[in-house]
């Protein structure tokens, strides 16, 4: 049975009446929940007695210093490289970066951090892993005085977890950064075949 010409008129005039509700309704609870601060759980570490913390998100394990294969040729910063269940992984020694001198192997902790959208890892050495904890977006604040020294492109503010001031940690930009991707595969060109 098809529609009589009343109802369109009916219909539209539903919309019209519902789109005026909504005009004059008050904004939902859904909106005022995105504008909340939303936390994020970050691994807390230490370097020199200085606290830091990076996302949670990027961090697939926690380790004792492994043993570490040293690569000719290559920055002080980077240890070398060490096998983690059969898969050949770089170790960036951060103290080192820092400037400091390397990192322990008996009291050091090894970070295994990865990029969350491709095949990307590597083990960061810092002296120690103090503990997981929530941080509200709203409480990292940028520091007082600007930052300086090799770590300070990657460092995106600061804040107070527990009683402890700590700097966040950009790992995503370290780990896509020019120092650490020189060593990425170069992409071979094809040969050419013998005809």
């Amino acid at each position: 049975m098809a529609p009589g010409p009343g109802s369109a008129a009916t219909l539209a005039d539903a919309v019209s009446l519902v789109d005026a509700q909504l005009d004059a309704a008050p904004a939902p609870a859904a909106a005022s929940a995105l504008e909340a601060p939303r936390s994020a759980r970050f691994v807390q570490f230490t370097i020199d007695e200085t606290s830091y913390a990076v996302s949670e998100a990027f961090i697939t394990e926690l380790d004792r210093v492994p043993a570490i294969t040293l690569v000719p040729h290559t920055p002080s910063w980077l240890r070398g490289v060490t096998s983690l269940r059969g898969d050949v992984l770089s170790v960036v020694d951060l103290r080192v970066l820092l400037g400091l001198d390397p990192t322990s192997a008996h009291t050091g902790r090894m970070l295994v951090v990865r990029l969350l959208d491709e095949e990307f890892s590597v083990g960061l050495l810092v002296d120690g892993v103090d503990r997981i904890v929530t941080i509200e977006a709203g409480t990292v604040h940028p520091p007082a005085a600007p930052l300086e020294g090799p770590l300070a492109p990657f460092l995106t503010g600061m804040c107070v977890a527990g009683e402890q001031l700590v700097t966040i940690f950009d790992l995503e930009r370290l780990l896509r950064s020019a120092d650490i991707r020189q060593f990425d595969d170069v992409k071979e060109e094809p040969s050419c075949e013998a005809r």
